[in-house]
């Protein structure tokens, strides 16, 4: 990495201008500066409205340009079918201030809905509530739809906003998010904020710059920088602005930074932040050419030198909008002919940011003939010719072939100073003829540091970053011994208030606080007998009488149920609520299991009011703890001592105390949907009591007084799959012991 060079920018980029501005004290109403996580339930291709508005196509946008800083224009958005969501995050605290504090712009008036959720940025969330579009207008009208974060008490400090898609609207495609604005603290205090890249920022470019709001009485800042937390140095001596121009980072690095405010009479230490740079560059993706029709016209021919080349916009790889298309015309055996050129003013550094691999993907549309590839980088003084090691007649096939080419056998050429790239074609020795005819399609050329591909990651890798070492014996070491059959001690609890055995009814076994069914919910083989299967968006079980059943119930409580969760793109069940209503109420009683990023959060509320301190919440280990096979799992609050427990499968998973608040106020209650979204997947032997259950009374009722669990393992550390985690497991990662799958 090299000395980095400070910029003269006072004022940050994502600021809306003054005119725009809406001030409480210190802060300023902003667009986002970070895309925290972008979820496509379909694993497709994000689309939406491009600068003019078109949606039909459809239109593919890439979320981190449209709704990170200001967007592309009035009319742009970013589409959010059900089970999408997008989570943003703004470089400082989002605070509350006269009026809205959360500004969102729907475009598209055919009422479609989203849930709005503000967070932390580290995972903790608060659902606002429900944004809908307007039902007055047409095409791309706006709907300006605002949140008022006043008299809500956050345990953390707001920073991002998650928005889920939940529905299709009027027919259309979902929610479409035009742009997202949050009042934004600019109060520092004494030292450094808001720093930009934010906090733990992940992908960010090798170019980044780097900026922060300086403290209130800051005359100079000292910026450290470097690779160890434990060793920062100063990166440049204390300069007078605000940002600062590293001037070349590596690829897959994590950075820590800090800002020191200097003035005359002290110096003050900022916080540590960290990065992590993304693991490539991009050579051309050809995004960015236009055609002849643009307002500022960037034809491609003007980039890549050769007669006949032109821009596709009909097939690109992934997610792309636009790839390169080469005729294949004429080609001699002995001679490169085919060519088109590529000449970087200045020449390219390829070893500046640690890139290890050329990478490039073609594909075909047409009968192409057969034909090899080659690629010739030139440094000036030499050319280095690379051809193709693959079938020539992978160029007649419609599939996107990748080619890898690691850098480091190229010693001929000076990898540091690139003034050409050329892609080629030569003609397969077998059918010498010279002729060509057809396509080929070129995209995304870009340099790479080693990556970990699936392939690639050795056997004992358990958590995925393709090295087995200390993490994955710490996983083996939190599994040892751990089996699928297990006996626990049992006692008979007292008879639930309720209980659900869908045996093909929804009736209550015990009392009359029978279900009503809605949507269309169907009985399927359970855990004991048969069980009640919901779809995630329609279906549930209304308890009739539930304001009597939990008139009762105010002192202690305990749900208790069997559970096989799809395994499906759908990540925001709500297994069972107490009545709630957006913007007004949220609700005494709420589970959830699975939700968001795989393998998951689960969250138990209980209380009312609703606050964080009835929430007992985390996230899963394994996604097979409410997915992929029959799990039992209680919850419990006992408000006298305030305590708020979980079980899983009979053991405790997770508790907290501090929870005294009351149960009541519940006047309805629904199984299979709720708060966040409804649940897909089966649930079997519903029960409700009315105090907290010890655990051997829990082992009691899941298992029928046995105490006997028979359940598949279904994890990670069995490597061997015979359901226990010993010393054949151990010897596997032995044996795999500091391996690496990493490429090259």
């Amino acid at each position: 990495m090299k000395k980095g060079c400070f910029l003269a920018l006072a004022v940050m980029s994502l600021v809306l201008p003054p005119g725009d501005a809406v001030w409480a004290e210190d802060s300023t109403f902003e667009y986002p500066c970070y895309l925290l996580d972008a979820y496509d339930a379909d694993d497709s291709c994000w689309t939406g409205m491009d600068a003019q508005g078109r949606y039909k196509g459809p239109v593919r946008v890439v979320p981190q340009r449209w709704l990170i800083g200001p967007p592309p224009s009035e009319k742009s958005g970013v589409t959010l079918p059900p089970d999408h969501w997008v989570e943003i995050q703004f470089r400082g605290p989002i605070v509350d201030g006269p009026g809205d504090d959360i500004v969102l712009i729907e475009v598209g008036p055919v009422r479609e809905q989203a849930r709005v959720f503000i967070t932390d940025g580290f995972g903790r969330e608060y659902l606002l509530g429900m944004a809908m579009s307007g039902s007055v207008g047409a095409g791309v009208d706006p709907t300006e739809i605002g949140f008022d974060i006043s008299g809500i008490a956050l345990p953390y400090v707001p920073r991002a906003v998650r928005i889920l898609g939940i529905d299709n609207g009027g027919g259309a495609p979902g929610f479409d998010v035009a742009n997202v604005r949050a009042r934004v603290s600019n109060d520092c205090g004494d030292i450094a904020c808001n720093p930009i890249p934010v906090d733990a920022a992940k992908n960010m470019p090798a170019d980044a710059i780097l900026s922060w709001s300086p403290g209130q009485f800051a005359e100079k800042h000292a910026v450290y920088l470097g690779t160890d937390v434990t060793d920062l140095s100063e990166f440049l001596p204390p300069q007078d602005t605000n940002s600062f121009d590293p001037c070349g980072l590596d690829l897959s690095t994590t950075y820590y930074w800090r800002i020191d405010e200097v003035n005359d009479q002290n110096v003050r230490p900022g916080e540590v932040w960290s990065f992590t740079t993304i693991d490539h560059f991009v050579v051309d993706d050809f995004e960015q050419y236009n055609s002849s029709t643009d307002p500022n016209p960037n034809w491609i021919s003007d980039t890549w030198k050769n007669f006949g080349v032109y821009l596709s916009t009909d097939h690109a790889h992934k997610c792309g909008k636009k790839s390169m298309a080469i005729p294949l015309l004429d080609y001699q055996t002995a001679e490169y002919s085919d060519e088109t050129v590529r000449t970087f003013i200045p020449p390219q550094d390829w070893t500046a940011a640690g890139a290890k691999v050329l990478e490039l993907f073609f594909s075909d549309l047409t009968d192409n003939s057969a034909a090899l590839i080659y690629i010739a980088l030139n440094d000036g003084n030499t050319e280095a010719i690379v051809p193709y090691p693959g079938d020539a007649n992978d160029v007649t096939k419609e599939t996107w072939h990748p080619w890898r080419i690691e850098l480091q056998k190229l010693q001929d050429i000076d990898l540091s100073n690139i003034e050409s790239i050329a892609i080629g074609f030569y003609a397969d020795p077998n059918n010498p003829s010279g002729d060509g005819s057809g396509t080929v399609y070129f995209d995304d050329i870009t340099l790479y540091s080693s990556r970990c591909f699936e392939d690639n990651r050795p056997p004992a890798d358990l958590n995925g970053d393709c090295i087995v070492n200390l993490p994955d014996l710490e996983e083996i070491a939190y599994s040892w011994l751990k089996t699928g059959h297990n006996s626990y001690t049992v006692a008979a609890p007292n008879v639930p208030v309720a209980w659900y055995k869908f045996d093909g009814n929804a009736d209550d076994s015990i009392g009359s606080a029978h279900g009503a069914l809605h949507g269309n919910p169907i009985y399927a083989s359970g855990m004991n007998g048969l069980a009640i299967s919901f779809d995630g968006y329609n279906d549930s079980v209304e308890l009739t009488g539930a304001g009597s059943l939990f008139s009762g119930i105010s002192m202690g409580i305990t749900i208790a149920f069997w559970q096989y969760g799809a395994d499906s793109p759908h990540h925001t069940d709500t297994l069972c609520c107490s009545n709630y209503d957006y913007d007004l109420e949220d609700p005494a009683i709420a589970i959830n299991l699975g939700c968001w990023r795989q393998p998951g959060k689960y969250n138990w509320d209980c209380g009312r009011p609703w606050s964080f301190d009835g929430r007992l919440s985390g996230y899963h280990r394994y996604k097979s703890e409410w997915s992929g096979r029959w799990n039992h799992w209680a919850f419990t609050k006992d408000v006298r001592t305030g305590k708020m427990q979980i079980f899983l499968n009979g053991m405790l998973y997770d508790s907290r105390t501090g929870a005294n608040s009351p149960i009541s106020g519940i006047t309805s209650f629904e199984i299979g949907s709720g708060w966040y979204g409804g649940y897909d997947g089966l649930i079997d032997d519903f029960r409700i009591y009315n105090y907290a259950l010890s655990q051997p009374e829990i082992a009691h009722v899941a298992t029928n007084g046995t105490g006997i669990f028979d359940l598949p393992l279904m994890i990670p550390a069995d490597f061997n799959g015979d359901n226990q985690v010993n010393f054949t497991d151990f010897a596997l990662l032995a044996d795999n012991w500091l391996e690496n799958g990493f490429w090259p």
